[in-house]
């Protein structure tokens, strides 16, 4: 037992150490290939590539990288750390709420996901199924779960659902969550060639010429800044230790949590009822941030290191769902993905304009590239776009964005849980349309709340030229 629990152990250290590796070899082709900096291809979703040709999973026959057959999981363990590190460091805002601006912001990237759910859902249910009978409501889930949710939580809504006997989850949601971040980047690079032209961009006249920085990804020396500051003396503590211990200590107790409740449903309820240690960890680390502030603590605690933790568990996460990746469940299931995820470039295409462009006073299309990248891939992407339009970030997407994260967690983790919960409970088809109606009825109240609250103006007119200095403002008819 010893034994194996130490080649276990080493195991570990090695898939960690191979996904390392292809992240370096990831950044060093991105820096020398003029494709993948004109397409702008993250280094971890090349690093993914690799590992799926590659590794154990190879669709060729090609399994010359030493990972594990376990390879896979660690997306569903990082995902508890990256929520875990998501309010660790945050201080609070001005304790305003929502303004007209930020409401705005709530409603466009909030709106976008509950809108992909219900149209994942009522498209598989009333259509899908009726190809494929066979095929679970699930699958309906799969777009939001891939598109807005991104790899981590295409990992853990994935096993979620696995865990409650519908198979095949994780590989789906990868995959949808490969096709977004990627295909969000190059539709949002056209879209911004569009905005430009039709003058619709209010800082930038032609996006070509992007900084050196962006299309390599190496900072040269004299652009480069501090990644965080020192709140531990080193020779105490060092600062990524004890960061890292904080992220850590939340992970551990959403875990724990998670096992204790399906122990208490199991002897409660007779069945096992299990809500994901992601979602707990954030419950955990949610409740620690209120402490820290509470104590002054929270001034030993800096956020762009935690951030950094973070950034550094979903490049390690990505690499993990696309390299784990079942081709051959990926290739039976083509036609729907193709269905689903043409239909999820679709509708975010059309909240852009009928929504997204009407959210907002000024910077509209700067402040929806935020948007767009976000409902596509990660938050990682829209910064990416934005900063593409809006290189100095006047338009304050980046910002609003975050605020309304704060807010709209409630929604995006219901939608994450209760829906595979439903579908256990009820039963799929009736478990489905529940799931289905209840993602609608959230956007219509949500529609009318923003439309009262003023935060969506129908009447605002979007106006063009860049060259006049106006491009971008907007006001709304008499």
């Amino acid at each position: 037992m010893e034994l194996t629990m130490k080649d276990a152990i080493w195991q570990v250290m090695i898939d960690i150490a191979v996904m390392g590796g292809l992240l370096l070899i990831g950044e060093m082709l991105r820096a020398n290939l003029r494709i993948l900096q004109k397409l702008l291809i993250p280094p971890a979703v090349i690093a993914g590539f690799l590992a799926l040709f590659f590794g154990p999973k190879s669709p060729f026959g090609m399994g010359v990288l030493p990972l594990s057959g376990s390879f896979g999981t660690y997306a569903s363990v990082l995902i508890v750390l990256v929520f875990a590190a998501t309010p660790l460091g945050d201080k609070g805002g001005s304790g305003k709420g929502l303004t007209r601006e930020t409401g705005g912001m709530f409603f466009n990237i909030t709106g976008i996901a509950v809108l992909q759910y219900a149209a994942g859902l009522t498209v598989t249910l009333l259509v899908l199924q009726h190809f494929y009978p066979a095929m679970s409501s699930a699958f309906g889930l799969m777009m939001a779960t891939g598109f807005y949710g991104g790899h981590g939580t295409a990992a853990s809504v994935g096993a979620n659902l696995e865990n409650l006997g519908i198979m095949n989850m994780t590989d789906l949601g990868n995959t949808c969550a490969t096709i977004g971040i990627v295909g969000g980047i190059l539709t949002g690079m056209i879209m911004i060639n569009w905005g430009t032209r039709a003058g619709h961009t209010r800082y930038v006249d032609d996006p070509k010429e992007l900084p050196l920085s962006m299309r390599t990804g190496l900072i040269p020396k004299n652009e480069q800044a501090s990644a965080g500051k020192s709140t531990i003396n080193n020779i105490c503590l060092d600062q990524l230790g004890f960061h890292l211990g904080l992220v850590l200590l939340c992970s551990f107790a959403g875990y724990e949590l998670c096992e204790l409740f399906k122990k208490f449903s199991k002897s409660s309820f007779g069945m096992s009822i299990e809500i994901p240690a992601f979602c707990l960890s954030l419950i955990v680390a949610l409740i620690m941030n209120m402490i820290l502030n509470k104590t002054g603590v929270q001034e030993y605690v800096d956020r762009p290191t935690i951030q950094r933790i973070q950034g550094t568990c979903t490049d390690f996460l990505m690499i993990s769902g696309i390299g784990s990746m079942n081709t051959s469940v990926v290739m039976s299931y083509a036609i729907p993905l193709v269905i689903i995820c043409a239909l999820g470039f679709f509708i975010n295409w059309l909240w852009f304009f009928v929504v997204g462009s009407k959210c907002g006073t000024k910077d509209w299309f700067e402040r929806n590239m935020m948007v767009w990248g976000h409902a596509t891939g990660v938050a990682a992407t829209g910064v990416l776009l934005q900063r593409v339009v809006d290189p100095d970030l006047k338009s304050r997407g980046i910002e609003d964005s975050g605020i309304a994260d704060v807010f709209n967690r409630p929604i995006i983790i219901g939608l994450q849980i209760i829906p595979p919960m439903l579908m256990f409970t009820m039963g799929d088809l009736i478990g489905g349309w529940a799931s289905c109606g209840i993602s609608w009825a959230i956007l219509i109240v949500m529609w009318i709340i923003a439309y009262a609250a003023k935060w969506w103006v129908p009447g605002i007119k979007v106006s063009s030229g860049h060259s006049s200095g106006v491009a971008g403002m907007r006001k709304a008819e008499a």
